[in-house]
């Protein structure tokens, strides 16, 4: 019988045993969950050292396959430069995905991307992703952006 590797990684996780979770997840990388939880690992330095860029290869890898939260992942490292360099267009091709999956947190980012003229956005755009977060959150990060970018002016 064939070991699953992200259950058996995902169970060291969760008893805290993170090298070896690290260990068995890593024997089946290309796994969009094990490359998720690989990712989180990498960020947070559990039972590695802390690997920005290790930790955006495996967020791409899991926001390719289509998990939501790892295309916001990618996203923000890509938009921020953290491990890789900065790269607006790669950061909207995961951020779209998010954002139209109702992702707020992809909105906002995308949203500053687009405020700032980057990647082909408007103003025009970021102001209509931030309202769309307002409308159903009293985010400050969303308040920060449209105030910063002084986005009720974009029309």
């Amino acid at each position: 019988m064939a070991i699953d590797y992200y259950n058996a990684g995902m169970n060291s996780y969760e008893s805290k045993k993170f090298k070896e979770a690290h260990d068995y997840l890593i024997q089946d990388d290309t796994n969009p969950r094990c490359a998720f939880a690989l990712a989180v690992m990498y960020y947070n330095g559990e039972g590695v050292e802390r690997d920005f860029k290790k930790s955006t290869l495996y967020y791409s890898v899991a926001a390719d396959a289509g998990i939501i939260p790892a295309q916001v992942s990618a996203g923000f490292a890509y938009a921020n430069a953290m491990g890789v360099p900065q790269n607006f267009e790669k950061a909207v091709h995961y951020l779209i995905k998010a954002s139209e999956a109702g992702e707020a947190s992809a909105k906002v980012t995308l949203a500053e991307i687009y405020a700032m003229g980057e990647a082909g956005g408007t103003r025009k755009e970021a102001a209509k992703l931030i309202r769309e977060v307002l409308a159903f959150s009293n985010s400050e990060e969303a308040m920060d952006v449209y105030n910063k970018y002084e986005l009720n002016k974009a029309y």
